[in-house]
């Protein structure tokens, strides 16, 4: 099939465990697959995004969600397979953990962070998203050595004591989450653009205690 190589790409990394569990995988998808992602993100009209998402919170509904919708769709497919049980199987086998497929719902979103813009320190659990899996595809117009994923041991930890992954072409950074794993976006004089897919649990479904990792 033209996707498998992203498994094997997913069994051949390695598994880094400071300051928590994480992959980062360079050159991830091929160019012709990357370049879907690419063209799908340029579809959208983000200005127009920005007043949806405005009349969706004042709905009370997930703003950043939309932002799949707007898109040509050429990478529908590469979504697809994104999505299926046996990428969620394989980044599971990679990491050690397990939870019922059956509890998971896929969560899929292009993401724009625009020159300055920052998140506050933050994991996937305590910020609502429920979230138990994380694939987020980069693809800047130029690559750094800086901006992108801050990984934190603690909450509000300062940058230059975090572990500050560089924002790259094509890198694709996979983790699972727990009440441990903070994260950061730092601000800076850069255009961040990128895939991310989240497998959250669905309501009713979250586990008592997030702790995935064998003992």
């Amino acid at each position: 099939m033209q996707f498998d190589y992203i498994q094997e790409k997913i069994k051949n990394a390695v598994v880094n465990h400071k300051p928590w569990p994480y992959i980062t995988i360079k050159n991830f998808l091929s160019e012709e697959h990357l370049q879907l992602l690419v063209n799908d993100w340029h579809s959208i009209d983000w200005k127009q995004h920005e007043i949806e998402k405005l009349e969706l919170e004042r709905n009370w509904e997930q703003p950043n969600w939309v932002r799949e919708f707007y898109s040509k769709q050429e990478s529908k497919l590469l979504i697809e397979y994104l999505s299926t049980k046996e990428i969620f199987n394989c980044v599971e086998d990679k990491f050690g953990v397990s939870v019922d497929w059956n509890d998971i719902k896929v969560k899929p979103l292009f993401k724009r962070d625009d020159p300055w813009a920052a998140d506050e320190s933050h994991t996937d659990v305590h910020c609502g998203v429920n979230s138990y899996m994380v694939i987020q595809i980069f693809f800047p117009d130029k690559s750094y050595n800086e901006f992108g994923t801050v990984l934190q041991e603690y909450y509000d930890q300062q940058f230059e004591e975090s572990l500050e992954l560089p924002l790259i072409r094509n890198s694709a950074n996979i983790f699972i989450n727990t009440p441990e794993t903070w994260h950061v976006v730092k601000p800076g004089d850069r255009l961040r653009k990128s895939y991310i897919q989240r497998f959250v649990f669905k309501e009713g479904h979250e586990p008592s205690d997030w702790d995935h990792y064998k003992k």
